[in-house]
């Protein structure tokens, strides 16, 4: 019989995955179709998948974490307390996005994710930039420590577009997040 189902598929269900139980309280997540590798193609488009470089900062400053956070808050202000921005403005079409010039004449453009002023968090990213790297994300987060003190990470995730990154996540700690935190922490102090 050219049309029984037991003919044209001997082992009803072979080669279907197997569903995974669902635990109550859970949901059940989609699962991408299974393709069978073909010999031409690896299994990973990339030998070396690209991976994240960090770059990091951390200070402890002798000044109120409410009067530290008004400062970092204040998106478009950088350069009032960063000495290597040498001017910061709100982007005319959107107060979130900030143009920066660095005092080495390097042109930013930089927007606001995320202001949490409970957790006293900020998180923004690179719109245009000149660097070599893509998916650039910072995040700065205050912390009191006590009523007369507080402390500040700095802290960045990007791809560089060559090598591990390192050289450049260590010109982002030094040249950009220590020398601001330093900064930023000499204020309001005579």
């Amino acid at each position: 019989m050219p049309n029984d189902p037991q003919r044209q598929n001997p082992q009803p269900g072979r080669g279907l995955q197997q569903a995974q139980p669902v635990l109550p309280g859970q949901r059940r997540e989609p699962q991408a179709p299974q393709h069978p590798q073909h010999p031409q193609h690896s299994q990973h488009p990339h030998p070396h998948p690209q991976r994240y470089a960090e770059a990091r900062a951390h200070r402890v400053m002798d000044r109120a974490a409410d009067a530290v956070w008004r400062e970092v808050r204040d998106f478009p202000a950088l350069a009032a307390w960063h000495p290597g921005v040498a001017s910061s403005t709100a982007h005319p079409d959107n107060p979130r996005v900030r143009d920066l010039v660095t005092t080495d004449g390097i042109r930013l453009t930089e927007a606001l994710h995320t202001v949490d002023d409970t957790l006293m968090t900020l998180e923004y990213c690179f719109v245009a930039h000149p660097f070599p790297l893509t998916g650039y994300h910072a995040r700065m987060e205050v912390r009191p420590e006590g009523d007369t003190r507080c402390s500040v990470t700095w802290t960045a995730a990007f791809r560089p577009a060559e090598g591990d990154g390192a050289a450049l996540a260590a010109q982002f700690e030094a040249g950009v997040f220590v020398a601001g935190l330093e900064a930023l922490g000499a204020r309001g102090r005579s």
